[in-house]
């Protein structure tokens, strides 16, 4: 057999074992692998995935809720804010959140009479619309549901509710679990890569490169934004003999 045909007959067999990883190797869920057998400067490449799942809790939760008052007479506007205002902080101190993780924010105010209309639209019957809402940033963030459950006393008691009162969860401790994660994700790159080298029948042989993606955080579904997903994937090199 001349050389070219030697040559041709391996990466024949290098495409064979890139068709066979297509298969996939699974271990408890946790790794995704896939991999590509090349010729560089003579040596056989096989490029692997690693990947770390872990669903964690949310460590802080950020609740705003706003409210407004209409009308034609600002004083009566200002404190029909004021009473929505400390009915609002009665709330959240009661569902049991403290001061300091309260914060009122400034109130806007639209006038009707400085906005541009159409010549024939006459004016709506109530010149002003003023908002305003209450910031709650939070660590006790199994508390928001059950808050959340109870938000429409706000309006029994006469607080008019704006649009889009909806909490939001973060997770900020990532520092916390991403060696842990990157080293799940290597180890399972491994398994990827010793598969792969089983069912080319070649040998694994020395790492030549890594390098870690980007840490993803979303929620785990929609029903529980306070549970999130953490998911890293990293890309290894090996080399095949």
């Amino acid at each position: 057999m001349n050389e070219h045909s030697s040559l041709a007959a391996r990466g024949a067999a290098i495409v064979v074992a890139s068709l066979l990883l297509a298969v996939g190797v699974s271990v408890g869920g946790s790794f995704v692998g896939d991999g590509i057998a090349n010729w560089n400067s003579g040596r056989r490449i096989i490029a692997v995935k690693g990947l770390s799942e872990r669903e964690v809790p949310a460590s802080v939760a950020t609740w705003s809720i706003g409210y407004r008052a209409t009308g034609n007479d600002l004083d009566a506007i200002n404190r029909k804010l004021t009473e929505s205002t400390k009915t609002v902080l009665a709330f959240m101190k009661g569902a049991g959140f403290g001061e300091k993780d309260i914060a009122v924010q400034p109130p806007a105010l639209h006038d009707a009479d400085m906005e541009p209309r159409e010549k024939d639209v006459p004016p709506p019957p109530e010149r002003y619309r003023a908002e305003q809402s209450v910031l709650l940033r939070t660590a006790k963030v199994d508390l928001i549901k059950p808050a959340l459950a109870t938000a429409s006393n706000l309006m029994v008691n006469g607080v008019l509710l704006s649009e889009g009162c909806r909490p939001n969860y973060v997770y900020n401790q990532l520092n916390d679990i991403k060696p842990t994660m990157i080293q799940e994700a290597t180890k399972n790159a491994r398994v990827a890569a010793e598969q792969f080298a089983r069912d080319s029948q070649t040998n694994l042989g020395k790492l030549r490169s890594a390098s870690q993606g980007w840490f993803q955080v979303e929620d785990r579904d929609a029903a529980t934004p306070e549970r999130k997903l953490v998911r890293v994937v990293v890309d290894v090199d090996y080399e095949l003999h």
